[in-house]
Formats: C-alpha cells, sequence, structure tokens
C-alpha cells in the first residue's frame, strides 16, 4: 500500500512541475514607484538547445555562431544608410536672399524626399524652419536690409525626418543703389548707376597640395594649389546670370578624381559664395586581380583626417569606412574570401570631420580569381608617385629603398620623386611613407 502511495505522489509531483514549467514567465523587474517609458534593447547571450526551435528575436544573430540541419543562415555585414549633405549658395536682393542647392542623395535605405530651409539671425541658432518641397532653390523673403541672415538647408527622408543637413551659409538683404540724378542745364549727362563687380567664390576641400581645376560651363577659368591642410579658395569674375561650374583635381600621384558639378544664378553686380565643395577621394587598387582568399588593398587621397566610405559592388554589397591620415592618404585592406569569383567594383566617398560629404569616386574594377594580378596603370609623365614608388614599377620594394638611400640627406635632389614628400629634403619623412606603401 505504502508503495502504491509514494508512486501516486511521485507522479503528481512530476505533473505539478510539468504545469509550473508551460506556465512559467520571464520578469526582469518590476516597481511600484516608477515606470520604464523607453527601455533600451540589448541582444542577450547565447544559447543552445536540442529541444526548443527560435521563433522570433530582437537583434541581429551574431554571425557564425548558429548552426541547423534543417534551416540555413544568411551572414553578412551591416547596412548603414548614410544621405549626403547639400552643397549650398546664398544670393542677397532687395529685402531677400535667394538659396541654391545641391540635391541629396540617400544610399541604403534612404531616400531624399524634400528639404526644410532654416533660417535664422545668429551662425548658432536659433532657426525656424520652413518646408519647402522637394525642389533645389527657394526665396526668402520679408527680410531687413543692412541684416546678415543665416542659413541651412536640411534634407529629409519619405517619412519627415531629417537626414542630413548644409553647412551654415549667411547673406545680407541690399537696397538696390540709387538712379542717377538728371543733367543740369547747358551741363553734361547725369551721373551713372555704379555697379559692384560680379563674383563667384568657390571654396571647398581636398588632398593637401593637390591642384585643383575651375570649369565654367565647361570651359577651364582657372587651377588653385590646395594649402597643406586641404583647404582651397579661389575667386572667379563673371558677367552675371545661371553658371553650370565643375571641379575636380589630381592628386600628387597623377590620379584625377571625378567632376562635381553645381549649377547656380549670379545676378549681376553682386558676389556668390559657394562653400564646402568636396571633391571626391582618388582610388586605385593594388591588384586588377586577386587570388580569391588573399588580400586585395585599396587606396588613394581624400581630405586629412577625414574618412572614406568604402563600398564593394558585389552579390551582397559591401560597406566600411577607411580613415584618412594628416598627409591625405588612405588605405582599405579587404579579405576577398568574403568575394565569389567574378567581376567587382568599388568606389569611396569623403566624410569630412565637419561632417560635409562629397559624391562618389569613379568606379574602380577588379577580379577574384585564380591568380594575383598587379595593378598596371601607364605612368603620367613628369610625376612622382607620392607612396614611395620611386621608379614608377607599381611596387614600393628594395629598389625604391635604395635609390631613397643614393639620394639620402639631399637637398633638391636631382632625382626629385626620392623626395617623396616633396619639403626639399629626403629624409626619415620620405622612408616613413614608403614604409607605409611597402609591398615587398
Amino acid at each position: 500500500m505504502s508503495s502504491i502511495l509514494q508512486k501516486i505522489s511521485k507522479s503528481i509531483l512530476i505533473i505539478g512541475v510539468l504545469i509550473v514549467s508551460v506556465s512559467a514567465t520571464a520578469e526582469i523587474f518590476n516597481s511600484t514607484n516608477y515606470s520604464v517609458r523607453n527601455p533600451v534593447m540589448f541582444v542577450g547571450d547565447f544559447s543552445s538547445s536540442v529541444n526548443f526551435k527560435l521563433s522570433g528575436i530582437m537583434g541581429q544573430p551574431a554571425i557564425g555562431t548558429s548552426t541547423s540541419a534543417t534551416f540555413g543562415g544568411q551572414a553578412g555585414f551591416l547596412y548603414f544608410p548614410f544621405a549626403s549633405s547639400p552643397v549650398a549658395a546664398a544670393t542677397a536682393g532687395n529685402g531677400q536672399v535667394s538659396l541654391d542647392w545641391s540635391a541629396s542623395s540617400g544610399v541604403l535605405g534612404w531616400s531624399v524626399s524634400g528639404y526644410d530651409v532654416a533660417e535664422g539671425t545668429s551662425s548658432s541658432g536659433p532657426f525656424s524652419y520652413s518646408d519647402v518641397g522637394a525642389v533645389t532653390s527657394a526665396t526668402r523673403g520679408s527680410l531687413s536690409n543692412g541684416v546678415t541672415y543665416y542659413f541651412v538647408i536640411v534634407a529629409k527622408d519619405a517619412f519627415g525626418n531629417r537626414v542630413a543637413s548644409s553647412s551654415v551659409i549667411s547673406s545680407t538683404p541690399v537696397a538696390p543703389p540709387p538712379a542717377g540724378g538728371g543733367g543740369g542745364g547747358g551741363g553734361g549727362g547725369g551721373g551713372g548707376v555704379i555697379i559692384g563687380e560680379t563674383k563667384v567664390i568657390i571654396k571647398g576641400e581636398v588632398y593637401p597640395q593637390a591642384e585643383v581645376t575651375i570649369l565654367k560651363d565647361g570651359s577651364s577659368v582657372g587651377q588653385i594649389q590646395a594649402d597643406g591642410g586641404g583647404n582651397w579658395i579661389k575667386t572667379i569674375t563673371v558677367t552675371g546670370g545661371v553658371y553650370t561650374f565643375a571641379v575636380y583635381s589630381v592628386d600628387k600621384n597623377g590620379n584625377r578624381s571625378i567632376s562635381t558639378s553645381f549649377t547656380t544664378s549670379v545676378p549681376i553686380g553682386q558676389t556668390v559664395t559657394i562653400s564646402d565643395i568636396v571633391i571626391p577621394p582618388t582610388i586605385i587598387a593594388d591588384k586588377s586581380e586577386v587570388r580569391q582568399g588573399n588580400p586585395i588593398k585599396f587606396f588613394g587621397s581624400s581630405y586629412p583626417s577625414s574618412e572614406v566610405n568604402v563600398v564593394i559592388n558585389s552579390e551582397q554589397t559591401i560597406t566600411d569606412k577607411a580613415s584618412v591620415d594628416a598627409l591625405g592618404l588612405w588605405i582599405y585592406e579587404l579579405n576577398s574570401a568574403v568575394l565569389e569569383k567574378g567581376d567587382h567594383t568599388t568606389k569611396g566617398q569623403t566624410l569630412t570631420p565637419a561632417n560635409a560629404a562629397s559624391i562618389f569616386s569613379n568606379t574602380l574594377g577588379f577580379i577574384v580569381g585564380d591568380k594575383d594580378s598587379p595593378f598596371n596603370r601607364s605612368p603620367v609623365p613628369g610625376v612622382c608617385n607620392k607612396n614611395g614608388d620611386i621608379n614608377n614599377d607599381h611596387m614600393v620594394n628594395i629598389v625604391d629603398f635604395s635609390i631613397l638611400m643614393y639620394f639620402w640627406n639631399q637637398k633638391n635632389s636631382k632625382n626629385k620623386c626620392s623626395d617623396v614628400n616633396a619639403d626639399g629634403t629626403v629624409n626619415v619623412f620620405d622612408f616613413s611613407i614608403m614604409l607605409y606603401w611597402w609591398t615587398g
């Protein structure tokens, strides 16, 4: 009899445990004194089980930690949406300011659907915002002549969220000059209206000491060399009207950027300033074909201390960032094992410390295959490679080091390419650059 009661007791205990297990719930915290309105959720620890299945998660599962005989997993890179900053220009008028800006481009999930114009009387705000729709120009009226106004162009996505903004620009409305008086009796003609010069001031960011070429309606109107920090400014005299300007640059290795274009209206007798023209980075690779599994390097020139958004176009798009050093050099190394065999392309975009963005660079093609083939580029006559490739054979190795040592400590070396940073002396600074780009 006692054994029967023991069996019944064990059965009841097992049933009770099962009931508790089925109805059990988790509780993180509770309180009678406060409530949590906007918690921040974090991905939890890793777990494994042979009895349960995962039906839903909050967050992204870790790459390479899940296996299953029944289900498949897609592993890859995280994507980050981005919208480029509009480049704005302001033109003063009588009690008004005309604004023009370049279109903002959204990638990886963001699409720009319209713009707000922020207006204030101080560069630091406060600003009042006006929705102007999906346009690239607007006129702000009812302004006081002689007062400086500050403006910011803000790009919005399809849901009205503000995703990018221009730099702060300013303009001061002016009253028109008075008309000249009529001629006196028997005297000469009356005085004419004095009109100031009509100018366009263009300024922006590029690679240190780079030569910037400016085009107006397709014709060159001058060149300017950037300073050691990569900043440049150019003043152009025009006759008034609507003009399309384009700028491009060539870095010290002879690589040319693509052109950045913008259109603006220039009233007669006024000066229009266009700022934050960020010239896109140059981009080149150390290989035209890479053996699958081996590394491939992409590099070039960009604005100092900025970032380059690197995009690899493959079956799955890869996005990453590369840092730009104080000399304006950037390099990004990719393990080609993550790419399938075949043709691929890459491009880059500069993002300055002030969050001004360039357009994307030219697209560079490469192959993932069964061998490594160096990237062959015809040398530009009279141009030295500023990566330490003194003999221009597309390699930085012991041959270049030997040439550097031969001209060591010489000032104004007869071999100009041995002075890698072009400071007038072959010294340890040139050697440091060579080591950075060493290929062996």
